[in-house]
């Protein structure tokens, strides 16, 4: 009998690990590669829009050249190439305003006031829209002071931007609607609180139709207060969260679009340390009216032990956020010509998964000389996993230091899927032998790293992915003077 109970235990011992392990077992990932390579010939820019009426575009700019436009199917499958009819001039800025069925491209040369602004559909074909453009440009002249951004929204092209600039009590954000010809069809103003001597803005969210939530540092940036305000009524409720001297940087507001939640993280450095000053991380979660929904967090070693970067995920309420200490700031130029200061939150099928990255430019750090000594001398990168009391459900260090394996803290995407976040990461093994790290959790509160199988001579472009709904992540890829796109599917 004893014996038959040793083999009974074994037995369920056993059945336990194989459960466990298949439970715990990160989701597996279909790659599919494009059928063939384009060649490229090194382009001073290389952008992609994917998922235009079931097609993907590559898009190479190099200067005073035309522009080259290569088109893939939903399957990868490589189409053909089309020339632009202008040629590219040098050192010009390029957006790409993306709708379901089509996408506008606006082209503007440094220090020129010529605007280049095209309309082009899945298969290819363009529509010059220049001349309407410069008119609706005109239209907005006397108010535009600092630039502005384009932004897709209901399948309606508007403008939004600042103006109002010699008001040093207030900020004034102009919200422009266009039809299909760029004539405008609406205009809308709103004003918020904003000492300009004071105060320094850290991000800005506009929720088309509802409000514009606001996130500023005041009093020499020792304090943190975010503003919701009412875009109809211009009514505002205001949170304000002081430090006692330690200095707010990095500051981002995570939006909620099921429940409305925001959560607001934000790097604490101290004050006056000339070396390896301590750093920690100030986290916040508010209801619809900015109320916490628990008390605040301030996690005091996420960046110690030779820690230069932290990605923590607070589970059910914000994608994978990204704090780095000193001069190791979370901020990519690959990001630089397609972002927009604010998202339209509105369609729950749009990116708003990606609402941290595509804020990123309007975010602003003030840390001072004596914050910036020990950043370059750190390594090490933090998973963290947090739950919705902002305890720590899991957490992984990796030293980062090895000569032959390193992770690239700098170039990483986040997304969600299947209402599961993820975040993707560049690795480099050897010289010339690149890799993906994917990280996720499973239902046990457990962080997952896998390593993806992908071909390691390719050189993944991570910041300029792109995530097709229920379908997968497109990722364009460089292997010398070649370009190809690869989908990877989570199953």
């Amino acid at each position: 009998m004893k014996c038959k109970a040793v083999k009974i235990f074994f037995l369920f011992f056993a059945c336990m690990v194989l459960l466990f392990f298949y439970g715990n077992k990160a989701l597996s990932q279909k790659i599919q590669y494009s059928n063939e390579n384009v060649f490229i010939d090194n382009p001073d820019h290389l952008q992609m829009v994917a998922n235009i009426a079931g097609n993907h575009h590559l898009l190479s700019f190099s200067k005073n050249e035309n522009p080259e436009l290569y088109i893939f199917n939903a399957g990868l499958e490589f189409r053909g190439k089309i020339k632009m009819p202008f040629k590219f001039p040098e050192k010009s800025q390029i957006r790409i305003i993306p709708f379901d069925n089509y996408y506008y491209l606006y082209i503007h040369p440094w220090l020129s006031n010529k605007h280049l602004f095209w309309k082009i559909d899945g298969d290819g074909n363009f529509t010059d829209f220049s001349s309407s453009f410069q008119q609706l440009l005109a239209s907005q002249s006397h108010n535009i002071k600092l630039g502005f951004q384009l932004i897709a929204s209901q399948e309606h092209l508007w403008m939004v931007y600042h103006t109002d600039l010699e008001n040093i009590e207030k900020s004034t954000v102009i919200m422009v609607q266009t039809d299909s010809l760029l004539n405008v069809i609406f205009t809308h103003k709103v004003l918020y609180d904003f000492n300009r001597d004071e105060e320094k803005l850290q991000q800005e969210i506009l929720v088309f139709g509802r409000y514009l939530l606001v996130l500023k540092t005041l009093r020499s940036g020792t304090s943190l207060e975010l503003m919701k305000v009412n875009l109809a009524t211009g009514y505002t409720i205001t949170n304000t969260f002081s430090s006692s001297g330690y200095i707010y940087s990095q500051s981002a507001i995570s939006f909620n679009i099921a429940d409305s939640t925001v959560t607001v993280s934000s790097l604490l450095s101290q004050p006056g340390a000339s070396y390896n000053p301590k750093q920690f991380v100030f986290l916040s979660r508010m209801n619809r009216i900015l109320s916490e929904q628990v008390p605040f967090a301030i996690l005091k070693s996420q960046f110690i032990k030779n820690i230069s970067t932290n990605f923590l995920l607070i589970e059910g309420h914000t994608s994978w956020i990204n704090l780095r200490i000193a001069r190791e700031q979370a901020y990519n130029k690959e990001y630089e010509n397609n972002n927009t200061l604010y998202q339209d939150l509105t369609r729950p099928d749009s990116n708003a998964q990606n609402i941290y990255d595509n804020n990123r430019l309007l975010r602003r750090t003030n840390l001072t000389g004596s914050n910036l000594s020990s950043g370059s001398q750190r390594q090490g990168i933090r998973f963290s996993l947090l739950d919705s009391d902002f305890m720590i459900a899991a957490d992984s260090l990796m030293s980062n230091a090895k000569d032959s394996y390193t992770i690239k803290p700098d170039k990483f995407i986040r997304f969600a899927f299947n209402k599961k976040e993820y975040l993707m990461l560049e690795q480099q093994f050897v010289k010339k032998s690149r890799g993906l790290l994917l990280v996720n959790t499973n239902d046990t509160h457990q962080l997952l790293f896998t390593d993806l199988k992908v071909m390691d001579r390719n050189d993944y472009l991570l910041p300029k992915a792109q995530v097709i709904p229920q379908k997968g992540i497109i990722i364009p890829f460089t292997r010398k003077l070649e370009a190809g796109l690869v989908k990877i599917t989570m199953e």
